[in-house]
């Protein structure tokens, strides 16, 4: 990764307080020899919070003090107390950020890292007798990609409210032009305008609900859930299936348990994992919903399987995030937020269960999800709000 920010403070700023970091520290007699002052540098940087690190370099640049973190960010050896960073092998630009920073006798930042990591390191000179000079280091990849997860919404909710907004325009200016003279065509612009409406009230329905679950503001009512329950929310989606020719079958294996969960929730996970089959599937397609008990009792297989126009594989991976939509193939206008995956994934989660997805182009989707199931005395409040236990891989 090349550099992308690099700073220097002038004395006044971070320099100048660099210079009196050690120096106006004013600590007992006993703490005031050299060593003693690398004690309490090593000390004070072992209790620096995750993803913050810190090393101490003499005149020479000999590491005074590299603490574990700092070790990790940089990849360094544990061993390197008396060596150099340039002896073993550190990053160049680290090796020219000390380096400005001695020269110009002032802070020095920089981010250093790679593809996978942004690792930003600060080193400053100090007026000590021993310390020449401290390395700040800081991960701030976690920052960054919150940073590009917030720009990424911003951007696909303004695209997703484009869309109809501009419909919508279209159709109220036509109208104005004359159109509305039209019994006939008025009513259909009219039908739209609804549709679109609808479209946006959805997205935002379905974004409230996401930032519910998410943030944990509605706590699940845990409770037995038995399958008779969720077949009939998908059966509610059986006239949708038929107005296109998909034959929906729903498949529960005998002595399959019921669940232990949210009744609601549940619900809404079926629905938009069937409803999403339901838009990506050709017609005369088929859409299978099974329910079984996995080996070793304790949890519940639940799949949707389709044979609709599958996805592609570099698209696996993110078809759970928000607003994604893989490919032209599965993009029909008017049809879903692209938020439907999401609400089910975090549904799956907050249960304490897993979901996986299994795809070909051209071949159908296969959604699998595991949850817990309920004990056979579940009718127990305690023991059916008891936490579940670790999910089995899907």
């Amino acid at each position: 990764m090349a550099d992308t920010r690099s700073s220097v403070a002038g004395r006044g700023g971070g320099g100048a307080a660099g210079h009196r970091l050690l120096g106006a520290v004013d600590a007992p007699p006993e703490l005031a020899t050299p060593g003693s002052a690398v004690a309490l540098l090593a000390a004070v940087g072992e209790q620096m919070e995750g993803g913050h690190g810190l090393i101490a370099v003499d005149a020479a640049e000999r590491i005074l003090v590299a603490t574990e973190e700092a070790r990790h960010l940089l990849d360094l050896p544990d061993e390197c107390d008396g060596r150099t960073l340039a002896e073993l092998g550190a990053d160049y630009r680290l090796l020219r950020v000390l380096t400005a920073c001695r020269q110009a006798e002032a802070a020095v930042e920089r981010e250093i890292g790679d593809s996978r990591a942004v690792i930003v390191v600060r080193a400053f000179p100090v007026a000590h007798e021993q310390v020449a000079a401290m390395v700040l280091v800081r991960d701030e990849t976690r920052l960054r990609r919150l940073e590009r997860v917030r720009r990424d919404f911003v951007t696909n909710v303004s695209h997703e409210l484009r869309t109809p907004i501009t419909a919508i325009r279209l159709l109220a200016e036509t109208l104005q032009k004359g159109a509305v003279e039209d019994p006939e065509v008025a009513a259909g612009f009219i039908q739209r305008i609804a549709l679109e409406v609808g479209h946006m009230g959805q997205m935002v329905e379905e974004l409230l609900e996401l930032s519910r679950i998410e943030s944990g503001q509605r706590p699940l009512n845990l409770a037995p859930v038995p399958l008779d329950d969720l077949v009939e929310t998908i059966d509610r989606l059986r006239p949708l299936a038929e107005e296109r020719r998909l034959d929906l079958r729903v498949e529960v294996a005998p002595g399959t348990p019921p669940l232990l969960g949210d009744a609601s929730r549940l619900g809404q996970l079926l629905r938009n994992l069937v409803h999403n089959a339901i838009k990506f599937t050709q017609p005369e397609g088929r859409i299978t919903v099974t329910a079984k008990p996995l080996e070793g009792g304790g949890w519940v297989e639940l799949t949707v399987q389709d044979t609709g126009v599958g996805i592609r594989p570099e698209d696996l991976p993110r078809i759970f995030e928000r607003f994604w939509k893989a490919d032209s193939s599965r993009q029909r206008d008017g049809e879903g937020t692209g938020l439907g995956l999401a609400i089910a994934r975090h549904v799956v989660e907050a249960h304490g269960g897993q979901i996986r997805v299994e795809s070909e182009p051209r071949r159908g989707t296969t959604f699998i999800v595991h949850l817990p199931a309920a004990a056979p005395e579940a009718a127990a409040p305690a023991e059916a709000a008891a936490p579940a236990p670790a999910a089995p891989a899907p």
